[in-house]
């Protein structure tokens, strides 16, 4: 078997133990099913046809497509082929099936049977007749049976036996489906003779007659209770009391081609109908979803529920897709814009969603709906804030005024010919005498009400400022939060709160606490006065320079914030714990996209983009629909997640990563690609690696999946790499893989000591021949020594320079751009002057390698260094390093982000000019490089790893905008 077959196919026995433990529980069913983490996989995968799904005892899931054979753990899809397995003869796979030893069995169109015990993939002898495999599953009994082109098959210890109408079964035909129950029995799907059941010999056909109301079958499932579910040409049915009989809670199914099902762990039951998309039944309710991305007028050609319970659908075009549990809830709705910027919920418990550009809508049915009524009598759909009043009219404002709506639906629009001092408006409060104080772009007002009509009145000392906070205390105090400041008004007079004003701080929001403390919101973090006292909790609780726009308490202990970093939980005892001085530092855990968020921009800068309903549930505003967080009903992943070291380079040639062995001698570079397989949230998955007896401790590596080691010492090893899924859970058993680096000949200790005796007896010899001239000679001696010693001092200074260079490119290696990088910064720390690091990596490198060969490989990157190095600043005092594979590092002494942008657009350049063919690069005929920038004035507690990781997701930013184009650096996207 090919080498590289071995690497990835050793995934399946190199893990950290086998996954045995209790199944996580399946989707949850109080979701919308759009409501649920959808990630669509199609470039990916060598072919969009995924007929059949499957996982592994370690955690792999395996497609089969007709391009080939597909293996997934967490980040790429590789392909298995006849090109990287040539005992594999066709590239059509057409079905994937793991039994209860783990063996994953893999039927194909036209080329029979194959098996993969572990490592080895190997053909599976059949009958001649038997060209095409179908469908596989497994009896209770340990049998495998199969549905080929010549009929359906029993394979078990006496061997493989085709069943055909002596046995019962119906004349030949297409068989679509095939499952296997818990009492032995096996559920066949016909095309056109319905469904067949065997059990213990004896064979049953049941078709229209029997309850079918087709007696095309396309699919069969087995929900958690053992019913069997069959898909047919007119609907789903479910087998009862000896016949087929519709589910009338499904009616809606009824006569759709319902061409895959599934029944999940937790009793829902799937539904892929033609035309519907996805459709779900739970105990509660069913529900269809048409609008998912790359499912629309798809066909759904298999269904498959991981070990965690992530639900992955394969289709006839469009490739994989999963569905996920997430942390948070993103709810949209069909409107013209679903930028919430506004949240808030009245008294009789409607959610109200101001949005950017539709106006306001109502959370109803799990979705958000235009409040189209309302819109058409607003002035502008653009709405900034909510509230209501003691009357219950709600108070809308926008960026054309304001829009008092009452209870029976009439509307009162105010704007500055009524006597408001702004037309943005961006907070509200109600007063305790029944008016409402409104905040605008250009001051403050307040709206009473007399007998006659109602009152605008603008408060003095407030005209031109820019307001877009207000809280009214229990003392009549009017708290207004200002993009330049904090004001109060109290009696008449607008001061500053009895603080400082917060010069240059924006106030976003204000939250009161019952002790009378009192948290703000602002563009800094978080603040809290305490009597006349501020409190800044703004990089010590973690908020560097994040703009907080909203402050949320959950009642169990935490603060939720909104920002454009995302949505942040902070404890208060955390918080605590820095009141009383015992710690100096606090970090929130923030929630991203990876949390099930679709942006990680939370709406602020005005009043309400959060709010807490009664039920305890939080609603934040995004610029892509309002983010739900249920603190009660938070979904945990408890499963740590298995590793597997996937994959072994040894200066750039694959070795067999379950038994590396004895590698060397000479050996300058070692690449370990590791993997953990958690498919709930992989880009939250974290990792961390070691060589023991080299490393002094963990490495934390982040999300990166690969560890680079170069010119390691003789010596023998062990690597171990460990990981955690999306919920922090660690898996600290990890997996390992131990190795040899042995030493070149003139490096074994045998060498040495006949070196050693050599020379001892050399010495003596001279001694004894020449003792009798000592004194003559003692000058000429002495002259000698000294020679030999300045001889020594350079070749052991030319041995150190030799061992910070890169074998390949004759440029820096990475342990000696780390220790230069660690000098740097002590340096510019001292000194405070900026410092840029740029990482480097060449595009579609791999792709490169597998068209022109490694040898082309190594010249390229020789002559990417060199003109890397060529566009340096200067050579003595910049440094550039090869650290890894096909990635550079850079080191831009006292350089800040402009300058550090110029040179990164010179290597650019360089690199475009070098103009070496690239015909397998998606980005340009020739080679190309990306480069992530990263610049800073470093402080003593700034460390390499931030400053390589900043350079690092730069470099990935620019790989995701197109590649060959430099990220990070001013004016450059984000």
């Amino acid at each position: 078997m090919n080498r590289r077959v071995g690497g990835w196919a050793s995934l399946v026995l190199v893990v950290c133990g086998l996954l045995a433990f209790t199944p996580a529980s399946a989707l949850d069913p109080d979701r919308a099913i759009g409501q649920l983490t959808h990630v669509w996989y199609e470039n990916q995968l060598p072919q969009g046809t995924v007929l059949s799904i499957a996982q592994r005892k370690d955690g792999s899931i395996w497609l089969a497509t007709y391009g080939g054979l597909v293996h997934h753990s967490g980040a790429e899809f590789d392909t298995i082929d006849p090109r990287v397995a040539p005992v594999l003869k066709s590239t059509a796979i057409t079905a994937v099936y793991v039994d209860r030893d783990g063996t994953l069995w893999v039927g194909t169109l036209n080329d029979g049977l194959y098996r993969m015990r572990g490592r080895e993939l190997e053909s599976v002898a059949l009958p001649a007749n038997i060209r095409s495999v179908f469908g596989i599953v497994e009896d209770q009994s340990g049998a495998l049976w199969l549905t080929t082109n010549a009929g359906v098959a029993r394979m078990g210890v006496k061997g493989i036996r085709l069943l055909g109408e002596e046995s019962g079964f119906p004349p030949r035909g297409f068989y679509h489906s095939i499952v296997a129950d818990a009492a032995g029995g096996v559920w066949i799907a016909t095309d056109g003779a319905g469904v067949v059941h065997w059990l213990n010999g004896h064979v049953e056909t049941f078709d229209t007659r029997r309850g079918l109301p087709s007696n095309a079958v396309h699919s069969l499932a087995i929900d958690h209770v053992g019913t069997v579910w069959a898909g047919t040409q007119a609907g789903p049915v479910r087998y009862r009391d000896g016949g087929f009989e519709r589910d009338p809670r499904a009616a809606a199914l009824d006569g759709k081609r319902i061409y895959s099902l599934f029944g999940d762990r937790d009793g829902n039951m799937w539904f892929a109908p033609l035309g519907m998309g996805i459709c779900r039944l739970t105990a509660a309710r069913f529900d269809c979803d048409d609008t998912l991305s790359g499912m629309v007028g798809e066909t759904v050609r298999s269904m498959f529920e991981d070990h965690e319970g992530n639900l992955w659908l394969g289709t006839t075009s469009s490739g994989i897709h999963r569905f996920s549990d997430s942390k948070l809830i993103t709810v949209t709705g069909k409107m013209d814009s679903n930028a919430v910027r506004a949240v808030y919920q009245d008294r009789a418990g409607t959610l109200w969603i101001g949005t950017d550009g539709a106006g306001l809508a109502r959370y109803e049915n799990q979705v958000l709906v235009p409040a189209k009524a309302i819109n058409a009598k607003l002035p502008s759909l653009l709405v900034r804030a909510i509230q209501s009043d003691a009357a219950d009219n709600l108070w809308v404002g926008s960026t054309d005024g304001l829009s008092r709506i009452a209870p029976n639906g009439t509307v009162r629009n105010f704007g500055t010919g009524n006597g408001l001092p702004g037309t943005i408006v961006f907070a509200f409060a109600p007063g305790r005498d029944g008016g409402m104080w409104v905040g605008t772009l250009q001051g403050v007002a307040k709206i009473t009400r007399d007998k006659v009509d109602d009152k605008v009145s603008v408060v003095p000392g407030t005209h031109g400022d820019d307001t877009r906070a207000l809280y009214e205390d229990p003392a009549g105090r009017l708290w207004i939060g200002e993009r330049s400041g904090l004001r109060c008004l109290h009696d008449g007079v607008v001061d500053r709160c009895g603080t400082d004003g917060l010069p240059g701080i924006s106030v976003f929001a204000f939250h009161p606490e019952p002790n009378g403390d009192l948290w703000l919101g602002t563009s800094q973090g978080l603040m809290r006065i305490r009597g006349q006292a501020v409190q800044a909790f703004t990089e010590r609780a973690g908020f560097y320079g994040d703009t907080v726009f909203a402050v949320l308490d959950d009642d169990a202990g935490y603060f939720w914030v909104s920002s454009n970093r995302g949505i942040a939980r902070l404890a208060r005892a955390d918080i605590d714990a820095l009141d009383r001085g015992s710690v100096k530092q606090i970090e929130p855990h923030w929630y991203g996209k990876h949390d099930g968020m679709l942006s990680q921009q939370a709406n602020g800068a005005s009043q309400t983009p959060a709010w807490r309903t009664r039920d305890g549930r939080m609603w934040f505003g995004t610029a892509n629909g309002v983010v739900i967080v249920d603190p009660k009903h938070e979904r945990v992943n408890r499963m740590s997640p298995p590793v597997a070291i996937e994959r072994v380079l040894v200066d750039g040639q694959d070795v067999a990563a379950d038994h590396v062995g004895r590698i060397g001698p000479d050996v300058e570079r070692i690449e370990l690609h590791y993997a953990a397989m958690s498919y709930v949230a992989p880009a939250a998955v974290k990792y961390r690696y070691r060589i023991e007896g080299f490393d002094r401790g963990w490495i934390d590596a982040g999300a990166s999946r690969v560890a680079y080691y170069t010119n390691l010492p003789p010596g023998d090893y062990v690597f171990r790499a460990i990981a955690s899924n999306n919920d922090g859970v660690w898996n600290t058993d990890g997996a390992s893989v131990a190795f040899t680096i042995v030493p070149s000949w003139y490096a074994t200790w045998w060498f040495r000591t006949l070196v050693a005796l050599a020379v001892i007896g050399l010495l003596a010899a001279i001694y004894r021949l020449r003792v009798w001239r000592l004194h003559e000679r003692q000058r000429e001696l002495t002259r000698e020594v000294a020679q030999r010693t300045e001889a020594l001092r350079n070749a052991n200074a030319e041995l150190k320079r030799l061992a910070a260079l890169d074998g390949l490119t004759h440029i820096a290696n990475r342990g000696a751009f780390n220790l230069r990088l660690r000098e740097a910064l002590d340096e510019h720390a001292a000194s405070g002057s900026p410092l840029a690091v740029l990482m480097c990596d060449v595009d579609a490198f791999k792709a490169y390698n597998d068209t022109y060969g490694h040898l082309a490989g190594d010249v390229a990157l020789t002559a990417v260094a060199e003109a890397l190095t060529n566009v340096l600043r200067s050579k003595a005092a910049d440094l550039a390093a090869r650290y890894g594979g096909e990635e550079f590092a850079v080191l831009l002494v006292e350089c800040d982000a402009a300058e550090a942008a110029v040179v990164a657009q010179r290597m650019l350049n360089a690199v475009r000019a070098l103009a070496i063919e690239h015909r397998s690069s998606d980005t340009a005929p020739h080679v190309t490089i990306s480069i992530g920038i990263a610049a800073v004035v470093p402080t003593a507690m700034d460390s390499p790893e931030q400053l390589l990781r900043c350079a690092d997701e730069a470099l990935y930013r620019a790989k995701a905008e197109g590649r060959d184009r430099m990220g990070g650096g001013p004016g450059l996207a984000e």
